[in-house]
């Protein structure tokens, strides 16, 4: 059942019920994270299982194109990784990537993709498939590990070189309770509007980030977001539409990008 530990506003903190006693420090040092300073000087049950929860998270920043060269394989002893490589090869077929195995040459150091074609085998280099292609198989081992085990994965730029419907495929292992039956969550960024639409998500897991005067970022969810009559957005919105039109902010605003006389 969700409980508050603790919360933190600048440098007020207030303690949860389970944690709350006389003994606990709340005055740290403000660029600290406090759940840090918990776990170092005091042995709480609630704060240890907080802690391992965050460091099982799985973390991919996709804006760095050297993460797609890093590939988790199969381990050939490991009964249980080997049926997480049929799954994921069953996984990559069902998005039309269409192979039947892969291997990797310890002798070149190369990594390559296997297809039967006309009833005649192929092998073709990971570095000569598609930029598409590459960043699937990069990512998925990493998405089936996390339904397999429960965890967080937080991804930055999910939705690179991906098709719309490839990450609404991906979208929806998460939110499949047939298949994630453990509980995984999915925290990415992206600027694909193609699934900000009600059939993907509820209000409260679509997030926006802004830049204020100060050009710090802001962030803040489509359900906070009220109309004229202090209502929130309703369910039935078409999210993507009304997001292009301006109505929630966040979206960069090219001012006279077509007024040639302000150019000159």
């Amino acid at each position: 059942r969700p409980a508050m530990i603790f919360e933190r506003e600048n440098s007020a903190i207030t303690l949860g019920p389970k944690i709350k006693r006389k003994t606990i420090n709340t005055e740290v040092n403000p660029k600290m994270p406090y759940l840090s300073f918990l776990a170092i000087n005091y042995s709480i049950p609630e704060i240890i299982e907080a802690q391992k929860w965050f460091e099982s998270s799985i973390i991919r920043n996709y804006a760095n194109p050297r993460i797609e060269t890093a590939i988790l394989l199969p381990d050939a002893k490991d009964k249980d990784s080997l049926l997480l490589g049929e799954r994921y090869i069953a996984s990559l077929n069902e998005m039309g990537i269409d192979i039947n195995g892969f291997r990797y040459d310890n002798e070149r150091h190369e990594f390559y993709l296997k297809r039967t074609i006309h009833d005649k085998d192929y092998e073709l280099p990971f570095y000569a498939e598609s930029a598409g292609t590459q960043k699937l198989f990069a990512a998925l081992p990493v998405i089936l590990i996390a339904l397999e085990q429960g965890r967080l994965t937080i991804i930055d730029e999910l939705d690179s070189k991906l098709h719309p419907k490839l990450l609404r495929y991906v979208v929806s292992l998460f939110t499949n309770p047939r298949i994630n039956r453990r509980g995984a969550q999915l925290l990415f960024t992206s600027h694909d509007l193609s699934i900000m639409k009600k059939e993907v998500f509820r209000r409260d897991e679509i997030w926006f980030t802004a830049l204020n005067k100060e050009h710090s970022s802001e962030l803040y969810s489509l359900f906070d977001i009220r109309d004229e009559k202090n209502q929130h957005i309703p369910r039935t919105t078409a999210y993507d539409k009304q997001y292009l039109e301006g109505r929630y902010g966040a979206d960069p605003y090219l001012r006279k990008i077509l007024d040639w006389e302000a150019i000159q």
